[in-house]
């Protein structure tokens, strides 16, 4: 019995996050606060309060809870491409379409809320800290063994994560998605360019 009530508490945790995670994607961090997530949840305030006593801690939990939830996309991407494609374009690929799916949109919202709110950035730089293993792991899988092991590996990866997420921060300011893929095709040769040895590049001319 003990066992189900954890499992329902844990239940509507998520619960709670996810509406709030909606929030931020429908109406933007100046539309976030208790009441407006309780609303949302469709939960008592005793049981928001019992789950979340302040918003800095609803804040808090809302960022891990976003880093956990952009993982899980990154997975769920991959897992829907071809294995056998060319293992750079699937990795762009997977991470590209992560970042445009709510749960990013959503942390993305809270990073620009973040230049203006000092405890927010706090949390921000904490949770990213936390989850900057987790996001390397995560990219190094999907680029495979043979791209990891080059020397120019840590400097793709990083170059990798900072395009990508500024492409899909720039996603509202285009009517279609062609800039984007553009940007993710020209990356996709810049990496070939970075990794392939300068004697081929010269017997391939």
């Amino acid at each position: 019995m003990a066992g189900k009530r954890e499992e329902q508490k844990r239940a509507t945790r998520v619960h709670i996050l996810d509406a709030a995670a909606g929030l931020l994607v429908d109406r933007g961090y100046s539309a976030l606060s208790t009441l407006a997530v309780q609303r949302a949840a469709g939960v008592t305030r005793g049981a928001l309060l019992h789950h979340f006593p302040t918003f800095a801690a609803l804040v808090s939990e809302l960022v891990a809870h976003l880093v956990a939830r952009n993982e899980a996309a990154v997975h769920e991407v991959a897992a829907q491409l071809d294995n056998s494609s060319n293992p750079v374009m699937r990795a762009l690929t997977a991470l590209h379409e992560s970042m445009t799916r709510p749960a990013a949109q959503a942390e993305f919202e809270l990073w620009a809320a973040a230049r203006t709110d000092p405890a927010l950035a706090v949390a921000l730089r904490d949770a990213e800290r936390r989850a900057g293993r987790d996001l390397h792991r995560v990219i190094d899988t999907l680029f495979g063994p043979r791209i990891i092991d080059h020397p120019r590996y840590p400097a793709i990866r990083d170059l990798t994560v900072a395009i990508l997420r500024g492409t899909a921060l720039a996603r509202p300011l285009h009517a279609t998605g062609h800039s984007a893929t553009t940007t993710v095709d020209q990356w996709a040769e810049a990496i070939d360019i970075l990794i392939t040895p300068p004697m081929q590049h010269q017997s391939d001319k």
